[in-house]
């Protein structure tokens, strides 16, 4: 059963109580409206850059460091992510420190003790970070939305090495308020939550309401191939089409399409490229949804001397997924695919994920009623989401170790 205790402080703070039975720790989670999306491409990545200033312990003084230490010694853990719409900072703890959680938490939400220093400490990690990534497996996946659109969505998480060295401690100062504002901050208390969560949440009643984050709401979709050359044996591309925002209701239908035509050894993709043809041993597809955009997405990974005929493969194979002669049997096998992997996911931290990421845009998130959703989900939607968003014209494609000899040998696959 789903049962949350829900409201907004005075001065705009969301709160939002998810109790578990049994839970034997508390996830405190803050999520800050911020990230990529609101930010001007002069200071992209300074939300990731704020992160880091946030919750590293070495960076913890006075109170905020006392209070650290005592949850420490509780065996409490401490993490963040930022996304390309929020920053989200975590706290766990045994059940019966959470407000001991709540009090910290507040307490980490003072753009006051971010120091110059702390910031110039932190710059050379994050531009390492920033090197780690782009020699990373996954260098495609942090490549392609910003492939696919311009502005926010399409602007990277960590930002760009310029940007990085650029960013002055003023910048990050005036953005640390602004992301900091009431308006912009819920509050997500998961797990075990005791009589006192409501006490702990009104901590975060003293927040300042200051200037929240907001953009004009406008995606733009400017598709481009970018290729990175190399010289491995190996190659991998990531194919990238747009696709609904998170509040669409076609969304359901867009991620039931992902679903048969890249995830699991069924999928269409797998069948046509790996089972078929033999042509690659990593393939699989799926959809990624913003509150505005989305995108459905290719994964191949190919020898170099099977790249033309791979490429050429998986562009017939995306072509003709609009013409799937679709059962209701196929469609229900996918909607019960995806229905049980949300299932999943309300027996692990990542439920609190979703809570939260819903209740920054004041939606609350039933895991029941996104099932009751999918299982709506038609043949019919299927083909027409395929129909309307996987377009070749539309498609942008990020390329890791390839050269532009190749490049031009694709584009005239695309023809």
């Amino acid at each position: 059963m789903e049962r949350y205790t829900a409201g907004y402080l005075s001065n705009g703070v969301g709160y939002l109580l998810a109790p578990r039975i049994h839970a034997h720790v508390t996830h405190v989670d803050v999520f800050l409206r911020a990230g990529p999306r609101y930010e001007r491409e002069a200071i992209n990545g300074v939300t990731h850059y704020l992160e880091h200033l946030l919750v590293n312990p070495a960076y913890f003084r006075g109170a905020l460091k006392k209070l650290w230490g005592a949850l420490e010694n509780q065996g409490a853990t401490l993490g963040a992510w930022t996304g390309k719409e929020f920053l989200m900072l975590r706290i766990v703890v045994p059940a019966e420190a959470a407000t001991k959680a709540l009090d910290f938490a507040r307490a980490m939400l003072e753009p006051a003790r971010i120091r110059k220093a702390d910031v110039e400490a932190e710059r050379p990690v994050i531009l390492d970070e920033l090197m780690r990534r782009r020699y990373s497996a996954q260098q495609a996946f942090l490549i392609v939305e910003e492939a696919l659109f311009r502005g926010g969505y399409g602007r990277p998480i960590l930002g760009k090495e310029a940007t990085v060295r650029e960013l002055t401690y003023k910048e990050i100062k005036d953005w640390a308020e602004r992301a900091t504002a009431a308006d912009s901050i819920r509050v997500v208390v998961s797990g075990g939550v005791g009589e006192g969560a409501i006490a702990g949440v009104e901590r975060f009643g003293d927040l300042e309401k200051g200037e929240p984050l907001y953009d004009e709401g406008y995606v733009e979709v400017a598709p481009r191939f970018v290729a990175i050359p190399g010289d491995s044996p190996r190659v991998r591309l990531l194919l990238a089409f747009p696709g609904p925002g998170m509040n669409r209701e076609d969304r359901f239908a867009s991620e039931v399409l992902a679903y048969l035509s890249g995830a699991g050894l069924r999928s269409r993709i797998f069948q046509d490229l790996r089972q078929k043809r033999g042509l690659a041993y990593e393939v699989f597809g799926g959809s990624i949804h913003y509150e505005n955009a989305g995108l459905l997405f290719f994964n191949v990974e190919l020898a170099r001397e099977r790249l033309l005929d791979g490429f050429r493969v998986l562009i017939g194979s995306v072509r003709s997924i609009s013409d799937l002669d679709l059962s209701s049997e196929d469609t229900t096998r996918a909607v019960e695919g995806l229905v049980m992997s949300l299932l999943q996911q309300t027996e692990t931290a990542q439920v609190s994920q979703k809570l939260g990421m819903n209740w920054l845009r004041d939606n609350l998130f039933f895991p029941s009623r996104e099932a009751m959703r999918y299982r709506r989900v038609s043949p019919a939607d299927v083909r027409g989401i395929a129909e309307k968003y996987l377009k070749t014209e539309t498609m942008a494609m990020a390329a890791v170790g390839v050269g532009a000899g190749e490049l031009t040998e694709m584009m005239e696959v695309m023809q």
